[in-house]
């Protein structure tokens, strides 16, 4: 049976990646989505790659939720020291610590290409956001018989019950900016 990929927190959080890949990138796609005094949900959060940025987006006044399933990671986060941050070892298809409707914003980078369950996922993401909240959502592009991929079409499936707002690609990734 094949599980949901874990990867090692030293991998997902250090300076070769910031370096190749910073953050700020990434939240260009959707800064003008985030608010002061907000609830972040970020999905996978992993170390806490996006867990600063995110805690500076939203201010004292808001709050960030840092969810995976990797306990080392969640300790890293814990570790930050950030006041508003709140850090839960977690599944994305089982965010049960968090009521209907709950959430501004989701943050799920690169996630649904680690997880077996896209569908489940996606319907518990969908389920804590507010009306009208929306979420930054992206993942590697699939191909081949591992149930962690994403298809083309199986993407698009999984964002349809979402209202697109921006979306786009490059040669590895798909991502939207949704609304619901």
């Amino acid at each position: 049976m094949v599980q949901d990929r874990i990867i090692p927190p030293f991998i997902l959080d250090n300076p070769i990646r910031r370096a190749i890949s910073p953050p700020t990138k990434i939240v260009e796609r959707f800064r003008d989505a985030v608010k002061p005094g907000m609830v972040v949900l970020d999905v996978g959060s992993g170390p806490g790659f996006f867990v600063p940025i995110l805690s500076r987006m939203v201010g004292e006044r808001g709050k960030v939720w840092a969810v995976d399933p990797d306990p080392r990671a969640v300790e890293r986060v814990k570790g930050r020291g950030l006041n508003n941050v709140e850090a839960v070892v977690g599944r994305a298809n089982s965010l049960d610590f968090l009521q209907d409707e709950s959430v501004d914003f989701v943050f799920s980078n690169l996630v649904l290409c680690c997880v077996v369950d896209h569908k489940g996922s996606v319907k518990e993401m969908y389920r804590v956001l507010r009306k009208g909240g929306k979420a930054y959502v992206s993942s590697r592009k699939g191909r081949g018989k591992d149930p962690r991929n994403v298809s083309w079409s199986e993407w698009r499936d999984l964002l349809s019950s979402f209202s697109r707002v921006r979306e786009g690609s490059s040669f590895l990734e798909w991502w939207a900016l949704v609304e619901k």
